[in-house]
C-alpha cells in the first residue's frame, strides 16, 4: 500500500462538505481503486473491511497527529488493537494512514480559514 499523502490531503481539501476524516477516507479509497468522485459509502466498501474505517475513526479521535506520524510498520503498529478490531497488519496500517490524513486535512483547513 502506497498512498501519496500530498495528493490525498489535496483531494480531501477539495471535499469541503465532508468531515476531515471522511474526506481522507474517500481520498485514500480513490487512490486505492483508481476511481474518481466516489461516495463515502463506496470508499468504505473499497476498503473491503468496514473495521478499517471504524478503526481509523477511533485512531483519529484518540491519537494526535504527532502520534500518528510514526511509521506504522516500525512503531505505530499496535498488535492489541489489531486483535481487538479484527484487522490484519496491512489493514491496521491503512486505518492508521487514514487517521493521520484526517488530522492533516483538519490542520490544513484550519490554516485556510
Amino acid at each position: 500500500m502506497s498512498i501519496d499523502r500530498n495528493r490525498a490531503v489535496q483531494r480531501a481539501l477539495d471535499l469541503a462538505d465532508e468531515s476531515p476524516l471522511d474526506a481522507a477516507t474517500i481520498a485514500v479509497a480513490e487512490q486505492l481503486t483508481g476511481k474518481d468522485n466516489i461516495t463515502l459509502e463506496e470508499a468504505v466498501d473499497a476498503l473491503k473491511n468496514n473495521q478499517i474505517a471504524e478503526l481509523a475513526g477511533f485512531l483519529n479521535e484518540t491519537k494526535t497527529c504527532k502520534e500518528l506520524d510514526v511509521p506504522c510498520d516500525t512503531g505505530g503498529l499496535d498488535h492489541r488493537q489489531m486483535v481487538e478490531w479484527e484487522v490484519s497488519p496491512e489493514e491496521y496500517c491503512l486505518a492508521h494512514e487514514i487517521a493521520l490524513l484526517g488530522h492533516m486535512t483538519e490542520r490544513k483547513r484550519e490554516n485556510l480559514d
